[in-house]
């Protein structure tokens, strides 16, 4: 008996053992895994795809990806099966200085776009963030749809299996995200607080996974890995390097965040050597120095360190699906969820299209009413027809109610402010009343309006309103006072890509020339530009603009303006040409001035004014080479320009300006910090300062 007792339990045995090894050869063998965790640092993290870079020329296939924070970002981009080179390209692709600016609104009757620098919303229902989260919300859906899709949710299906970790903003608890919307989860793990909107996620409100634990090693470890490299751009020299006190409050901080760490090692620890003034909320706009910091740190630190073998090639991703049999809105608000449902409506049921759904997101955000929109295949199943699943869009409104704004200052025109405070009035569909003005010593105005946003037309709006307006223009001989007051009709729309605004605006208004007959005008205004971004260096965005007026006071103005960018090097090109033209009998306000814009440099805002005016030139731009504390850039402008009555005083070459300007520029997401000095051949020199947006 003995003896059949042992052979029992040594058959039970093997047959456990052997229903073990079973189970690991199914799951892939998880608890002998290889990893790589990529901790966060804001813009230093970019570093790691250097690190990856180096992985891979060394040989080291990890079949598990931790990352929180940018982290995470690269991180999901090499687990969704991205090469290390690939993965470079798309930093490369990235406009980073842009990505945190706000959206910008059509404001007055002129219906011209203006970048806020502030956006408040009244009664948000999730954390919320001072910066513009939608740019970025936009391309990690562009990135990371099509993975998630082909995955069915399960971040463990993705090539390289992937661990994106955030934070409980209730208990400060790390948060592992293994399955669910994968660009979401990478959103949640970089919600740094106060800064990024968080993300609610099963009732759970989560932030940047950095304030629970910045290189979570202990994850990696949690989930199987035997060996870990880790890469680290946060932690500081060994060495004070700077003694000035935001140094040694940054380096304060970062010590802070190091000796927070759990008690957990890496095998092999990366520490990339980082350019100091690179900090981690400066995005610089040439991001290759980081790239070799990281390559050449994973070169240093692992050489000889890694194990010869033990991990794998990244899988092939999984096939698209099929078919997406249903598609679930899921927003707060009703009237935007039904927007949402009429814009994703080609997209499910229907054969699955990526470009179809990543459209119907465009669309959306291109009304303004959204932060984020979030698309996801879930309840993915195969069968003999194919891969098929329910496409679910989870749509984040504006807040209901919110203020957006800027204020700049120049030297020339003094202080200036805009803003608008909106609020959508009701359920039906999107019905935005808003209240908008802006104050200079060169422009007042206010104007109520209502805006709707039909879904039959979206992202098309329409827009009715009321306004007052009163311009101080500058003239030969001093100023003149043009008031206008009235009303308009029109429709608008806003482009993401390629980055476009249109707006077609009926206008009746009575005209107070100042300088001449008074009385009402009415007609069309149409406009079409390329969207000028914030943090431009050189050029401007093309734009064509037709208006014509009937009534007492009658006239026509038509502008075009074009310009072509390049980049060599570090160096960054442009040339331009600008030209505008009104009738004769158009009002002071409407004539076209050398000085507007500061087109032609070392002339005032509107000096130099006629009927037709004509500016072309060139802009240069170079990176200053070591900036203290932001990227700033070197700028000169040449401009040639002629203000005239008629064409042919544009043959005399007396009507010609040139002009030149040196100037130090900084673009932030706040709007150009320039200071510099202008020039021309009449004789005419200045100073000029800015901060903030041009309006």
């Amino acid at each position: 008996m003995n003896a059949i007792r042992v052979v029992c339990q040594d058959l039970c045995g093997e047959a456990i053992a052997l229903g073990w090894l079973l189970v690991m050869l199914l799951a892939g063998d998880a608890s002998g895994q290889q990893a790589v965790v990529l901790g966060g640092g804001g813009s230093r993290g970019l570093a790691h795809a250097g690190v990856l870079a180096g992985l891979e020329e060394l040989g080291y296939e990890p079949e598990l990806v931790v990352g929180t924070s940018m982290g995470a970002i690269i991180g999901s981009l090499y687990a969704a099966g991205h090469s290390p080179e690939g993965v470079w390209r798309i930093v490369l692709a990235q406009d980073w200085p842009e990505f945190f600016v706000h959206m910008p609104r059509p404001v007055g009757p002129r219906r011209e776009l203006r970048h806020p620098q502030l956006e408040v919303g009244i009664g948000v229902q999730r954390p919320a963030g001072l910066i513009a989260e939608w740019r970025i919300n936009r391309a990690l859906v562009h990135l990371l749809f099509d993975a998630g899709a082909r995955s069915g949710g399960d971040f463990d299906r993705l090539p390289r299996r992937f661990r994106s970790v955030a934070a409980d903003l209730r208990t400060g608890e790390a948060v592992a995200i293994a399955e669910g919307d994968l660009a979401r989860a990478v959103r949640a793990s970089m919600a740094v607080p106060g800064v990024f909107a968080g993300v609610v996620r099963a009732g759970t409100p989560l932030v940047d996974g950095g304030i629970a634990d910045y290189l979570p090693i202990a994850v990696a470890r949690a989930e199987g890995a035997r060996y870990i490299v880790a890469s680290d751009v946060i932690r500081p020299a060994p060495e004070i390097e700077d003694h000035s006190a935001p140094a040694v409050a940054l380096r304060g901080l970062r010590l802070t965040m190091r000796n927070t760490l759990p008690d957990t090692a890496a095998d092999v620890l990366v520490l990339p050597d980082i350019p100091r003034q690179i900090s981690e909320a400066l995005f610089p706009r040439d991001p290759t120095p980081l790239f070799r910091a990281g390559l050449e740190a994973l070169r240093r630190d692992a050489a000889g360190r890694l194990p010869a073998s033990g991990g794998s090639r990244a899988r092939a991703p999984l096939p698209q699906p099929d078919t997406l049999v249903a598609l679930r809105v899921m927003a707060a608000d009703a009237a935007i969820g039904a927007l949402a449902q009429r814009l994703f409506r080609d997209a499910a049921p229907a054969r699955y299209d990526t470009a179809r759904v990543l459209g119907a997101v465009d669309r959306l955000y291109e009304t303004g009413l959204v932060d984020g929109v979030w698309p996801s295949v879930e309840g993915l199943m195969e069968s003999g027809a194919g891969r098929a699943g329910e496409l679910v869009v989870r749509v984040e409104p504006v807040a209901r109610t919110n203020v957006v704004g800027a204020v700049g200052y120049d030297n020339d025109r003094g202080g200036r402010v805009w803003a608008r405070a909106s609020t959508r009035v009701t359920s039906a569909e999107p019905l935005v009343l808003g209240v908008a003005g802006s104050l200079g010593s060169l422009e007042r105005w206010a104007a109520l309006s209502l805006r709707v946003h039909p879904p039959g037309t979206a992202p098309l709006a329409w827009s009715v309103g009321a306004h007052h307006a009163s311009n101080e223009v500058r003239v030969r001989g001093g100023e003149v006072d043009v008031q206008r007051t009235g009303g308009w009709l029109g429709a608008e729309l806003l482009r993401v890509r390629p980055a476009l605004a249109f707006a077609a605006v009926a206008l009746a208004e009575r005209v107070r020339r100042g300088d001449g007959e008074d009385g009402v005008s009415y007609g069309p205004l149409v406009r079409i530009e390329g969207v000028q971004p914030l943090t431009r260096l050189v050029g401007a965005s093309p734009m064509l603009e037709l208006e014509a007026r009937a009534g007492a006071v009658s006239y026509e103005r038509v502008r075009a303006r074009g310009a072509a960018c390049a980049a060599s090097g570090r160096w960054s090109l442009a040339a331009l040409v600008d030209v505008t033209s009104a009738s004769s009998d158009a009002p002071a306000d409407v004539l076209p001035a050398l000085g507007d814009e500061w087109l032609v440099p070392g002339m005032r805002w509107g000096e130099e004014r006629g009927r037709t005016r004509v500016v072309a030139g060139a802009d240069i731009a170079h990176p200053i080479p070591h900036p203290l504390v932001l990227e700033g850039a070197v700028r000169l402008r040449l401009r040639a320009g002629a203000a005239a009555g008629d064409v042919d005083a544009f043959r005399d070459s007396g009507a010609w300006v040139l002009g030149a300007a040196l100037e130090l520029l900084w673009a932030t997401p706040l709007g150009p910090v320039l200071g510099g000095v202008g020039a021309n051949t009449r004789g005419r020199w200045r100073l000029h300062v800015n901060v903030g947006p041009w309006f």
